[in-house]
């Protein structure tokens, strides 16, 4: 929505993403899954083919491996995955037809497979195109063919293997979530006359029909149109809620998009946060989302301006939304001097990680990676650690038991942080050849 000069605006959709959070077109979802049995002990799934903000065609896959063995024991074509990590949903085009794929992360078996008619894919980290709920029950897919006057979704029960609808509407819309049952699609109409805003819509599924009326914050009446690009996302545990983080450098402006999943409530929450000068605006990129895992915190980090705030998450319910506020903001100095060409078009992805008792935040930076004890940040005395500061990282991700913090380049791969010494152990010479971030960890 779009932002007077001293408030917010808001806006919608991952990531995921998860559910995978974020967010440049990429290419295809090539490699195939190879079926193999992953090697006892903590294993790492990077996402292989790194996309530089602009960049397109980018081919990527995930690989599965042990951090100690440099051979790929499971590779999987790029797509969305259930919270949990167990389901991988792959759409892929051919010839105006569509297969929908359901494989299993821990083996690479396709579980249940369908085909439909149209060019669908699941290509891309961002969510235009393609949508899942969080237990990955249902999918919605954009049609890649569509103007900017016709859209046609289809939408796709996984479990049956099922498509149970074709929804055609008037006018240019994008994905943005789904909500558990199916009966919800959340939408952005594009308004395309050259403001680069959109509005947020709900479609009802029973109904067939779009809801009459935009969803916005209703704190916000005099202006709900929303504008700029999403770089972050988290869902609520039990996919009742959105978190998205927006950035529009060229109003300089950053914002945390609350969106409830609920038809009953057709509202959502607007937080603003906080910006450095409009000259810095390309470093608005490096903002991180990271949800608590109860859920009741939320922390948006940005390692290149300095600043940590910590979103208090009404625990009550829908009805409660427009009580979760900022409740700390923490600066420190990043350290900046100047920024080049290769920092501004930087994407990070899974920029920010909780330790298991969630007492400190790691972010990554223009350069390293930035940690916090969240306790600290309350007590206003925060003091911030820079580690790794020599590198550049594109994301980040802790071990099972939190002891090793894997840090990722795109040019120079993985490499392995101890957490009590604060030295590097050593440089993971896995399989990835341009890894992006670790999707996730298994045991």
């Amino acid at each position: 929505m779009t932002m007077p000069k001293k408030s917010l605006v808001w806006l919608t959709t991952f990531m995921l993403c998860m559910l995978l959070p974020l967010f440049a077109a990429c290419g295809s979802n090539a490699s195939p899954a190879t079926n193999a049995t992953l090697p006892a002990g903590e294993n790492i799934y990077v996402l292989d083919g790194y996309t530089p903000q602009g960049a397109t065609n980018i081919s990527q896959h995930i690989v599965a491996f042990h951090p100690g063995n440099s051979n790929a024991a499971l590779t999987l074509p790029a797509g969305l995955t259930t919270m949990d990590h167990r389901l991988l949903i792959v759409a892929t085009a051919q010839a105006n037809q569509t297969t929908v794929s359901v494989m299993n992360t821990q083996t690479g078996a396709t579980l249940r497979a369908l085909t439909i008619a149209g060019n669908y894919s699941t290509a891309g980290q961002d969510f235009n195109n393609a949508v899942l709920s969080f237990d990955g029950h249902w999918l919605a897919l954009r049609s890649l063919d569509q103007s900017t006057s016709q859209t046609t979704i289809a939408l796709v029960d996984t479990q049956v293997g099922k498509l149970v609808n074709t929804i055609h509407l008037n006018g240019d819309f994008d994905l943005d979530a789904i909500n558990a049952s199916g009966s919800a699609v959340y939408l952005l109409e594009r308004y395309n006359d050259g403001s680069g805003q959109y509005d947020v819509r709900r479609y009802d599924v029973p109904q067939h029909q779009l809801y009459p009326y935009q969803i916005f914050d209703k704190t916000l009446l005099y202006d709900w149109n929303m504008t700029g690009r999403a770089v972050a996302r988290q869902m609520a545990s039990d996919g009742t809620t959105a978190y998205t983080l927006y950035i529009d450098t060229s109003h300089n402006i950053a914002f945390l998009h609350i969106l409830p999943l609920d038809p009953t409530f057709p509202f959502a929450r607007c937080i603003e946060l906080p910006v450095g000068k409009s000259t810095n605006a390309d470093l608005l990129g490096y903002y991180t989302l990271k949800l608590s895992a109860d859920g009741r915190a939320l922390y948006a980090a940005n390692g290149a301006l300095g600043v940590v705030s910590e979103i208090d998450l009404n625990a009550a319910g829908a009805s409660d939304v427009f009580d979760d506020k900022i409740t700390v903001t923490q600066h420190f100095n990043p350290g900046v001097t100047s920024i080049s060409s290769q920092d501004k078009s930087r994407m990070l992805r899974n920029g920010a990680v909780l330790s298991s008792d969630q007492s400190t935040l790691y972010f990554a930076g223009l350069s390293g990676i930035w940690s916090v004890n969240t306790s600290d940040l309350h007590a206003q005395r925060g003091t911030f650690k820079h580690l790794l500061a020599q590198q550049s990282f594109t994301g980040i991700a802790l071990s099972l038991d939190s002891k090793t913090l894997y840090a990722v380049d795109p040019e120079s791969g993985i490499t392995q942080l101890n957490i009590a010494s604060g030295q590097p152990a050593r440089l993971v010479q896995g399989p990835a050849h341009a890894p992006w971030d670790i999707e996730w960890i298994a045991g």
